[in-house]
C-alpha cells in the first residue's frame, strides 16, 4: 500500500512550535495565521505593535517571529534587533525590498504578496537549518 504524503508532514517538529506574528494588515496576518496552523505550530498573536510584540515575547518566549517592518506608525527595525539578541528567529515578511539590516538578524525573507507556499517554505528552511 503506497501512502501519500502531505507536503505539510515533512516537518512534525513544526508542531506546538511557538511562533510570534507582528503584521498590522488583519488580511495577511489571518494569511499567515492560517498557513501556521496548517503546520501544527502555536501562534502568539497577531499583534500590528512593536510594545504588544514585547510584551507577548516577555510572556509566551516564541522560538520564531514573522515581522512585517513597516508597521502603521513605526518601524519594526528595533524589535527584529530584540528579537535577535534573544535567540528569537525573524522571518521577515515584507512588501518593501530586502531589508537594510544586518544578515545575521534576519534569518529568511518573504516577499508580500505571498502565497502560503511562500511563507511555509520559508518556515520550513529556518527551522530545519535553526531550530534544532
Amino acid at each position: 500500500m503506497s501512502q501519500s504524503r502531505s507536503p505539510m508532514s515533512e516537518v512534525p517538529a513544526l508542531k506546538d512550535v511557538p511562533v510570534l506574528i507582528v503584521e498590522d494588515s488583519w488580511h495577511v496576518a489571518k494569511a499567515m495565521r492560517s498557513a501556521l496552523e496548517v503546520l501544527g505550530m502555536r501562534i502568539i498573536g497577531p499583534t500590528a505593535t512593536t510594545r504588544e510584540a514585547r510584551r507577548l515575547v516577555a510572556e509566551q518566549k516564541p522560538k520564531l517571529a514573522l515581522v512585517d517592518i513597516n508597521l502603521k506608525k513605526e518601524l519594526a527595525y528595533d524589535l527584529i534587533e530584540e528579537l535577535h539578541r534573544q535567540g528569537v528567529l525573524v522571518i521577515v515578511v515584507s512588501g518593501y525590498a530586502v531589508p537594510k539590516m544586518p544578515a545575521e538578524m534576519v534569518a529568511a525573507f518573504v516577499q508580500k504578496p505571498f502565497n502560503d507556499a511562500d511563507l511555509i517554505t520559508a518556515i520550513r528552511t529556518t527551522a530545519a537549518a535553526r531550530l534544532h
